[in-house]
């Protein structure tokens, strides 16, 4: 028997592979050549249990459980407690690898013939035959599966775990190993079955980058094939037989192996990630240098001439990816705008800014997205205000300019109020005239002067005030 553990787990007896015989009154045994000592026929009776039906319930087709998008999901598989192991049977110290390098495939020799509901209670036979009869810390195995295409929970410790199991003397330390139940010398191995050993080494061999379809170096800790410390180059899905000397896992189930490797290869490839993705997208944001309060969280930012504006790059998968910017204005790039930060400029006024960003890396197709644009970009005018009063009536003109090389001009319209007195008048050619005391001649005194600008599309709003003297 080669499906056993290496020397640091235990010193195990040697035994043959469980034979699962079904119903029968009596068995007969040869033994060819000198007989050992200490020969030792076991009889192992795991009787069904109820609960066993409740197994055969599971679809032979394994639904998947995706912990990551871009990661080969996991297999649907059936649990310690539901095929019914009896963890007092263990030793309780699992131990674990650091990585996993290849998946071994084995079959468990037993007849071929068993039907759904036999399954669980052959499952436990092998568990007790390898912990009360071998001495083995527990099962050997990492993964069995059936006929039928369902995957059962073999060794303890957590199946997502690196768990090191007892199945391919020598070679346990990086690897995972999957039995398939049967004689696989005597009979062809279903579709299901063949489907599952896939599923399941492309599950173990992703999150590790391995190629199922490749071959790795690994080295021997000590086989009967593979002296200790020898480096062998093997299949990274391999049939025991690569690695002791062994027919197993049967010869129709080794030559099954090449379409073991194309099927889980196709797997990785279908989840594999080919392109950069967004998991939150990039926004523009920036602190003003004007002395308003900041905007209220979630309203649109105010852009001023002269504020400082930056791009939040968001977040996205692989998190190293590469990113670029190029800051544009309206529709067109702006020259020389390729840094994260960005300082409005005169000529940016009456527009509104974005930037394109741009995530690349090695392997992968880039991802380009384009911010929500912000503003249009405000300046604040300079407001130059007269007046004149004769006949006890006022005229008050507002001279409206723009920042230097602030290409437009302030239009729209202004409140001028002399005292209680106001009226709307709109700016012409950057002027604004308004006439107080005309028809209602306004009293002697002194009045406060104010003029409101409402703003427009490039010019924020802005107030100018002053006083005026009435005789």
């Amino acid at each position: 028997m080669h499906d056993i553990p290496d020397a640091e787990e235990a010193a195990p007896l040697a035994g043959t592979d469980l034979m699962w015989i079904g119903r029968a009154d009596g068995i007969q045994i040869r033994v060819e050549g000198q007989r050992p000592d200490g020969l030792a026929l076991v009889l192992l009776d795991p009787k069904a249990r109820p609960s066993d039906r409740l197994v055969t319930e599971i679809s032979s087709r394994p639904t998947t459980e995706r912990a990551e998008e871009d990661r080969v999901p996991r297999p649907k598989l059936i649990t310690r407690p539901k095929w019914g192991a009896d963890e007092s049977l263990r030793d309780g110290r699992p131990t674990y690898n650091h990585t996993i390098k290849q998946v071994h495939v084995h079959h468990t020799v037993n007849s071929n013939n068993y039907d759904r509901d036999d399954v669980p209670a052959l499952i436990r036979g092998m568990y007790a035959y390898h912990t009360q009869s071998l001495g083995w810390s527990d099962i050997g195995y990492n993964f069995l599966v059936d006929r039928f295409g369902r995957a059962f929970v073999g060794r303890a410790g957590g199946p997502a775990k690196l768990v090191r199991g007892a199945h391919t003397l020598g070679f346990n330390a990086q690897s995972t190993g999957i039995s398939a139940i049967g004689n696989y010398d005597a009979a062809r191995p279903t579709k299901p079955m063949l489907e599952t050993i896939a599923a399941i080494a492309a599950w173990r061999l992703d999150p590790f980058e391995r190629n199922p379809r490749g071959h790795i170096r690994v080295t021997s800790e000590g086989s009967d094939k593979f002296a200790a410390r020898r480096r062998v180059k093997l299949p990274v899905i391999d049939g025991h037989r690569d690695t002791n000397d062994t027919a197993c896992p049967g010869r129709h189930l080794y030559g099954a192996l090449p379409g073991i490797r194309r099927r889980a290869a196709r797997l990785i490839d279908s989840t594999r990630q080919t392109m950069i993705v967004i998991e939150a997208p990039a926004t523009i944001v920036g602190v003003s240098t004007s002395k308003e309060a900041p905007a209220a969280a979630g309203a649109p930012l105010v852009v001023r001439l002269g504020d400082r504006l930056r791009v939040d790059p968001g977040t996205f998968r692989p998190a190293d990816a590469t990113v670029t910017y190029r800051w544009r204005r309206g529709a067109r790039p702006i020259r020389g705008a390729r840094d994260q930060a960005y300082q409005v400029r005169p000529w940016d006024v009456g527009h509104e800014l974005s930037c394109r960003v741009t995530l690349t890396r090695d392997g992968l197709a880039p991802t380009v997205q384009t911010t929500p644009s912000v503003g249009p970009a405000t300046a604040e005018p300079a407001i130059a205000l007269t007046t004149s009063s004769r006949n006890r009536s006022v005229r008050v003109t507002a001279i409206f300019a723009a920042p230097a090389d602030v290409r437009p001009s302030p239009t729209g319209e202004v409140t001028v109020r002399v005292g209680d007195r106001s009226k709307t008048v709109k700016i012409d050619n950057g002027r604004a005239d308004a006439r107080f005391g005309v028809h209602r001649r306004m009293r002697p005194g002194s009045y406060p002067v104010t003029v409101d600008y409402a703003g427009d599309i490039a010019f924020a709003a802005s107030t100018g005030q002053t006083r005026v003297e009435i005789t």
